[in-house]
Parts: C-alpha cells; structure tokens; sequence
C-alpha cells in the first residue's frame, strides 16, 4: 500500500511542477511552486523516504543482501523492488 500512494504523491508532484512551474523562475521553492507545490515536494520527499524503508525491510526479510543495498543507494530501484519483485512483504 506504501508504495503505491507514494508513487502516485511523486507522480502528482511532477505533473504540478510541470503545469506550474515555469523554467525560468529562480528562487526558493514556494517562489517557484506555490504553496501547494511546495508540500506535495515534501510530501512526496518523505514518501519516498517511506518506500526506501518498506523495500529494505522486505529485502531483509528475505535475506537478499544485493536488492538491500541497492534499495537504500538507488532510490528508484525501491519502487521497482517493492512493486514488482517483492510484492508481499
């Protein structure tokens, strides 16, 4: 379930910065995004810090040692992981 809301957070996030937020803009991010983009950022920054936490632990539950390195070094990888690979955790 964690990693299915929080691919949908990130993918929500990146179709608003990119209807919102305009190339040329500079400045921080509710300069850039607004409010509403700026919370979907860190919404979308802890979700994904939730499906990094739920697919090592999956990995390590299993044993497998490789995909647990992988899935704390390579961020997108523990989308791949949690959704494809290990589905039942």
């Amino acid at each position: 379930m964690v990693p299915k809301v929080s691919l949908a957070i990130v993918a929500a996030f990146l179709l608003y910065g990119w209807a919102v937020a305009d190339p040329n803009t500079t400045g921080n991010p509710i300069q850039v995004l607004g409010m509403f983009g700026t919370i979907l950022l860190y919404a979308a920054i802890l979700a994904t810090f939730a499906t990094i936490f739920v697919a090592a632990r999956r990995a390590h539950l299993v044993g497998s040692w490789v995909w647990f390195a992988t899935v704390i070094f390579i961020w997108p990888l523990s989308y791949f992981y949690a959704l494809v690979v290990n589905r039942k955790g």
